[in-house]
């Protein structure tokens, strides 16, 4: 479906500093897919967008940020990371705001691809 780099996310910790990443969603197909990036984490973090239509034979940029902490991560219990991307083919004229939960939803026979996310916290 689309391809995802980089597949592991390093936070480096820095005192009450947010940090952000990037990744990069490629379309190497010849159709548009809809994707829609959700997390498990119990930290905060801001994803945009989180989701969106990629094009045939494009690129779409996610920045990821995590809020700024007050303690390293080994302080605090903060469990595992984790990021999931979810894509989808859709018809051409489908726009973001069009978007649901539903059309991710593997039970009506849709075909998703979920990626997950590796995050470190250094």
């Amino acid at each position: 479906m689309i391809e995802i780099e980089p597949l592991e996310l390093h936070f480096p910790y820095e005192h009450n500093k947010a940090i952000t990443r990037t990744i990069e969603l490629i379309n190497d197909t010849d159709d548009y897919f809809a994707f829609r990036i959700t997390t498990s984490s119990s930290l905060l973090y801001r994803t945009q967008p989180s989701k969106n239509i990629v094009p045939p034979r494009s690129k779409c940029s996610i920045t990821i940020t995590l809020q700024a902490l007050v303690m390293a991560p080994e302080q605090c219990n903060y469990g595992a990371s984790q990021f999931y991307v979810e894509s989808t083919r859709v018809d051409k004229n489908l726009i973001a705001e069009d978007i649901t939960e539903d059309m991710f939803d593997e039970k009506s026979g849709i075909v998703v691809d979920k990626v997950d996310l590796i995050v470190v916290l250094e």
